[in-house]
């Protein structure tokens, strides 16, 4: 019979993803994080965000798509305005909700979306922004830079706030390679992370950082962030263990497990892929195991074949 445990859930996976001592791998549908975002950069809807950016929702269910783009041409970055950080509100609903979260129990962390790279993109088009990078390298630099002076800012305000930490999203990667070679990457993205993150890794604080797609050449360097987890680890574009051994130690992975499977597949091919992300991502700490992508359409029953395998497969 397994010993009781002596770790609250949110104690393990505070252990898990610092690469303590966890006694069990965290399951992603623990509710553990209270994660908040202040009014004015994001919205499930059609709409124009304080970057001037329009967004469409496209299929329903799922995040807008930007389809207008206030700044496709560089030569026009001098009369552009960065928004105000400042401008954006804590709603009384926000307050209210951070004012009864009991910390013993949760997190809390405030999130910004589409950090550096996909609101470089937004605003300009992703042509436009990657032919930039080649014939306005000095521009391009720029424009990174003012976007990551705006992301550092929202997070200083989250810190006056008192949260745990900062969940980001900047997807990096195709379903075959990133998006930028692995030296772009250094070049252009690294340094601005490093100076937004600059402020939270100082209090000790959480970065959360979600990029999807093949992400495996670059995991070392995100790690080398010094970022407290990474996520979702996409099962068919990434080598789960090449990331596991580039980030141990440094970073922890949440995510792995296979979502065409549990779209697609049964409760038995469910276990049978937990089972075998498991082998992969379980030994030594550093992960949490959860979905690798969010989708609606899930059966249920695969999801809490997920879950249940998990539990029952992710002692330590």
């Amino acid at each position: 019979m397994p010993a009781r445990p002596t770790l609250s859930p949110k104690e393990n996976l505070l252990e898990a993803i610092r690469f303590g001592r966890p006694e069990w791998v965290p399951l992603g549908c623990e509710p553990l994080l209270h994660v908040f975002q202040l009014e004015g950069l994001n919205r499930f809807e059609d709409w124009t965000d304080h970057w001037g950016v329009g967004w469409e929702v496209g299929i329903p269910g799922t995040v807008p798509f930007p389809k207008r783009h206030p700044l496709a041409d560089l030569e026009r970055l001098d009369d552009y305005s960065f928004p105000d950080p400042d401008e954006l509100v804590l709603t009384d609903e926000m307050a209210h909700g951070l004012a009864a979260v009991d910390r013993s129990q949760r997190l809390v962390i405030g999130q910004l979306m589409r950090l550096l790279f996909e609101r470089a993109w937004a605003l300009m088009g992703m042509d436009n922004f990657l032919a930039s990078l080649i014939e306005r390298p000095a521009d391009a630099r720029r424009l990174l830079h003012g976007i990551a002076d705006h992301g550092r800012r929202v997070f200083a305000r989250y810190l006056d706030l008192g949260v745990d930490g900062v969940m980001i999203s900047d997807d990096l990667g195709t379903q075959r390679a990133p998006m930028l070679s692995p030296q772009m990457a250094r070049d252009f993205l690294l340094p601005e992370y490093e100076y937004c993150f600059a402020d939270v890794l100082a209090a000790g604080k959480i970065v959360h950082f979600h990029t999807c797609g093949c992400i495996h050449d670059i995991a070392a360097d995100l790690a080398g962030l010094g970022i407290t987890v990474l996520d979702p680890i996409q099962a068919r574009a990434n080598d789960l263990a090449a990331v596991k051994s580039a980030t141990f130690g440094r970073t922890a992975l949440w995510g792995g497990i296979d979502t065409a499977v549990l779209a697609l597949g049964g409760p038995e091919q469910v276990r049978a892929e937990v089972l075998r992300v498991m082998e992969i991502l379980k030994p030594r700490g550093g992960w949490v195991c959860a979905p690798d992508q969010c989708i609606p359409g899930v059966p249920e029953e695969n999801m809490q074949a997920l879950w249940d395998t998990a539990r029952a497969a992710g002692r330590y």
